[in-house]
């Protein structure tokens, strides 16, 4: 049993409760998550997508949901981030109409009140057709850069009027929610925001009333917050977010916040305290090896200086960590961030004792991998966000005329396919070449720390079995084979999801060819590697290592990671871009894989390619500077490069006019994402 199965296992995560006048059915909070479903990021207007998807949540059974980081004045905004915004009337009605959606199915609903300040992008304001008077700068306390990522630009000092400006700004917003029918509000006071700009020495350097002595940092946020009280009247809840500590050296830390919190409570008319950790993304979003409440021992170092409700986040997949949470009151409430991207349905499955069906966030970080794209929130593998209207619970209707559907490959493609289409009524078997299931994710669940991935195949699998499908391992469906499998199984239809395969030639798109020499070398690839690494007893890998990373994502460090943990004499990760595992900055897994890879003492060289694989021996050259050679002693090298689909029984069922069709990476070698979309599309449709 992965969680509970019986509803007096959660008496405390399902007990009601109140915030000021506002009576909430349960403990479990979605809190502010971004970006959301507006229009576009210049007017931030929400869309019917935003109601669809915030009463999918209320209607999970979420006590309280909280709409995430709204802009509460024109300066605040920040591209290429699709945000809402609360700065004039025209979100009042679409506002309304969440609200409608969300109180229609039993849940509560606050928003947040967001500025950016110095961690704004204004370029977008800079487009031919935006705004000719928009400022094209950002705004903070005092001329301090941005130091989460390089080139952010130096934003202007606010005066005296625009910190006026912006405080009746957050009035006026305020008082726009409550007529828009919300519960609530609450002030972003966290992840190093403008009010935290203030409140910390280490970007407010001023020596006015806004800066400089404890107190006059202090200032800002009470005076919001005093703003928003009187805006809103006496009625509506008002809390706020803070960190419970920076991890960033010279910020805010626990002991600073422990003072921060009874200030704010004795000084101002605040209902709730939600806490968070972390100024910049690398904590917002932490990674799968943390435990779930990992930032309890922070929040119970809160609750006791405060009378106030405090709210919890950190990680929290299942109900019998939350129930235990609140049971040795390590906090009053819940929140479910990236769970409730992952499972709307969350709540329901845990009060009707099903909570071993919920599908656990496996902390991938593709819903801010999406963001960060300049896209909206997604999930790894949960295809219906965005797309709850269609797709949404209670949308899997049985069919009238079922059909036998033999799906080959039990990747995740294969898996969701037969999820799905068994749900509505169809007799699936699925057929998979190998003893375990899971394709590419479970051969990334086996890289360092990455174990986590595998619940994605584990909850697919199981979902799928009991909906009806068989699953069988171990056959193969090959050429020699088919027409037998065809007649054994008497297929309506078939889906070919047979996945892709790395190249062990070296393939990549530079040259789109394999490697010169490669089949004098000893090569394998990163999937091979892991692979027999999992093997009884483990493969060891004597000698030296060339790990040669085309892709930019966690395989290729982590794969020599792996090799330098199994016994390799030396490990040497290479590169022809700028940097190894690049595609991990979008998802925030490169802060936590880098130290994994200096301290196993791989060797990195980017900027380089190679040359020519000549038996043990592999020659790199600098990509700009071609004459550069170095040649390196290579026992072994791994390609994490090109892949290829492994699509040859397709031609072979058209030829044989079989109804069929190919999803996931049969199709192209892509990620989980794609492939979990396609098949839940395709099981739709048949």
């Amino acid at each position: 049993m992965r969680g509970g199965n019986v509803v007096a296992t959660y008496q405390h995560l399902l007990a009601p409760w109140k915030l000021r006048t506002t009576e909430i059915r349960n403990r479990v909070v979605f809190p502010p998550t971004c970006p959301t479903w507006v229009s576009d990021p210049f007017s931030g207007i929400f869309t019917d997508m935003a109601v669809d998807y915030y009463a999918e949540r209320a209607k999970g059974g979420v006590g309280l949901i909280i709409i995430g980081g709204t802009h509460v004045h024109p300066s605040s905004l920040s591209a290429p981030l699709m945000m809402p915004q609360l700065y004039n009337d025209a979100q009042i009605g679409p506002l309304s109409k969440i609200a409608d959606a969300v109180h229609a199915h039993g849940c509560k609903l606050g928003i947040q009140l967001w500025h950016s300040g110095m961690r704004g992008y204004p370029t977008y304001k800079q487009a031919a057709g935006f705004d000719p008077d928009a400022t094209w700068y950002t705004v903070s306390p005092s001329q301090v850069p941005l130091g989460e990522f390089p080139g952010a630009s130096t934003p202007k000092e606010l005066d005296e009027e625009e910190i006026e400006e912006i405080l009746s700004a957050y009035r006026s917003a305020a008082e726009r929610a409550i007529k828009a029918g919300l519960d609530g509000v609450e002030l972003h006071l966290s992840h190093g925001y403008l009010p935290w700009q203030f409140l910390s020495p280490l970007y407010n350097k001023r020596t006015d009333r806004w800066g400089g002595s404890y107190e006059n940092r202090l200032r800002f946020p009470l005076e919001a917050l005093k703003r928003i009280r009187a805006g809103i009247g006496q009625k509506p809840f008002l809390g706020y977010r803070i960190n419970s500590t920076s991890f960033w050296p010279g910020d805010l830390e626990i002991d600073d916040v422990r003072k921060i919190v009874p200030d704010i409570e004795a000084k101002s008319d605040i209902d709730y305290v939600s806490v968070s950790a972390g100024v910049h993304h690398t904590f917002i979003h932490t990674p799968m090896e943390f435990k779930g409440g990992w930032e309890s021992g922070y929040v119970r170092k809160i609750k006791e200086v405060t009378n106030k409700p405090v709210f919890l986040v950190g990680r929290i997949t299942m109900p019998d960590v939350a129930e235990d949470l609140l049971a040795t009151k390590s906090a009053d409430a819940i929140c479910l961030a990236r769970q409730l991207f992952t499972d709307p349905e969350w709540v329901n499955k845990a009060a009707a004792g099903k909570a071993d069906d919920i599908r656990a966030c496996v902390a991938a970080n593709f819903c801010w991998k999406s963001v960060s794209r300049g896209g909206r929130v997604q999930c790894v593998y949960n295809p219906t966000i965005g797309r709850e209207g269609a797709w949404g619970a209670g949308t899997l209707i049985k069919v009238n005329n079922p059909k036998k559907a033999l799906v080959i490959g039990g990747g995740p493609a294969g898996l969701e396919y037969a999820r799905v289409a068994a749900a509505r009524g169809h007799q699936i078997t699925v057929l998979e070449a190998t003893d375990e299931l899971g394709g590419h994710v479970r051969l990334q669940s086996l890289l360092p720390s990455r174990t986590e991935f595998g619940e994605i195949a584990r909850w697919l699998g199981d979902q799928a079995g009991k909906n009806g499908a068989a699953i069988k391992t171990g056959i193969a469906v090959e050429e020699e084979n088919l027409d037998q499998i065809l007649a054994e199984y008497k297929p309506d239809h078939v889906v070919v999801a047979t996945g892709s395969k790395g190249a062990v030639d070296g393939f990549q798109g530079w040259t789109a060819d394999g490697l010169p020499g490669w089949e004098s070398g000893n090569c394998l690839t990163w999937e091979e590697v892991v692979t027999s690494r999992a093997m009884t007893p483990p493969r060891s890998f004597p000698g030296h290592a060339i790990v040669l990373d085309d892709l930019g994502d966690v395989a290729g460090p982590l794969t020599a990671v792996a090799l330098a943990e199994s016994g390799c004499k030396s490990v040497t990760l290479a590169t022809r871009w700028p940097m190894v595992g690049m595609e991990t900055m979008l998802d925030v897994y490169f802060e936590w894989i880098m130290p994994r890879v200096y301290k196993a003492g791989v060797r990195i060289m980017a900027d380089h390619f190679v040359r020519k694989i000549d038996g043990k021996n592999i020659v790199l050259f600098n990509v700009h500077n071609e004459k550069a050679e170095v040649t390196l002693p290579a026992d072994w090298i791994v390609m994490a490069t090109g892949r290829r689909s492994e699509n040859a029984l397709y031609p072979l069922l058209k030829a044989r006019k079989i109804s069929a069709e190919m999803i996931g990476d049969a199709n192209a070698p892509r990620y989980t994402y794609e492939a979990v979309y396609e098949g839940h599309r395709a099981a739709r449709k048949l």
